[in-house]
């Protein structure tokens, strides 16, 4: 067994059948673990505490897009300026793996990786609202249409998958008014326009495999900030969020970030982050460097 111990956290609102798998995957790599098993954020914040407390640094979440992003935001809440100690690594099993379409490697890498303990710098974007309250992003940030469509979608069952559900959210929202103004301050560029969406991250894939944000990198967050058009146009170009061409489009500006303020002209711009719904503007999205370690 390896000398590490990791911590096992499993999600069993998403993971139900496919934890057997990954159970067999931790035992024929001989990777040294606690397993615990949550089935709520509450659960996973309870487990997640008492390991930290009692010196645990390495932790494997079990789930999807949801289960890191809660993941993700409770260690960095438990370990403030000392979470770049900490190191994660995920096994996917959820309703939605669009970390693992940017992050992911095949099975037989990760064992060996996670033995190895071979890992990566882990950047997230932080964002931070007026009143103090903080959050982070261990995927992607959506502002606009897209936190629209995660609001609309929220209440649905856990077990459909988000290439489905979102895809319907997204064309449910396109028949609501669906248009916001305000400014964005990216860097030391303003931009004032109306707004059809807005996509911030590391990563490059949201909603079940969109690929939004092709030109980020690891060490450099990519920006999407898409212009209105046509309702008729906007539907006959959806193929191009699939393969990377939406940043083709005339509407589309494509840039990276460090900092972005977003503040709004009459309606506040909803803001979601990995599929979680958080609220509205205004908001400031910040590049957090080496927040966590990862598996690579």
């Amino acid at each position: 067994m390896t000398q590490t111990s990791w911590s096992v956290i499993v999600n069993r609102q998403t993971c139900t059948s496919g934890w057997k798998a990954w159970e067999h995957f931790l035992q024929r790599n001989e990777i040294s673990y606690t397993l615990h098993h949550t089935y709520s954020v509450d659960e996973a914040r309870h487990v997640l505490s008492d390991a930290y407390k009692n010196g645990n640094l390495h932790f494997l979440f079990v789930g999807g897009d949801g289960t890191i992003h809660h993941g993700v935001n409770i260690l960095m809440q438990l370990a403030g300026a000392q979470s770049s100690q900490i190191t994660i690594g995920v096994l996917p099993c959820g309703t939605g793996n669009d970390w693992h379409r940017t992050y992911g490697t095949t099975k037989e890498k990760l064992g060996k990786n996670i033995k190895e303990e071979y890992t990566a710098p882990y950047n997230l974007v932080k964002l931070t609202w007026p009143d103090g309250r903080t959050h982070y992003a261990a995927n992607m940030v959506g502002g606009a249409l897209d936190a629209a469509v995660v609001n609309n979608i929220k209440r649905a069952s856990y077990h459909i998958p988000s290439w489905i559900l979102y895809p319907y959210g997204l064309l449910k929202t396109l028949m609501k008014p669906h248009l916001w103004s305000g400014t964005l301050k990216v860097d030391h560029d303003t931009y004032t326009s109306d707004i059809l969406t807005i996509q911030a991250g590391f990563a490059k894939y949201c909603g079940g495999g969109m690929y939004v944000l092709p030109h980020a990198r690891e060490d450099s967050p990519g920006l999407l900030l898409m212009k209105p058009k046509k309702l008729s146009k906007l539907l006959f170009q959806l193929h191009t969020i699939y393969n990377g061409n939406i940043l083709s489009h005339k509407e589309a500006l494509a840039r990276h970030f460090e900092v972005i303020d977003i503040t709004h002209t009459g309606t506040p711009i909803p803001i979601e982050a990995d599929g979680e719904w958080l609220g509205t503007s205004p908001v400031r999205l910040e590049a957090c460097f080496d927040a966590l370690k990862r598996i690579v």
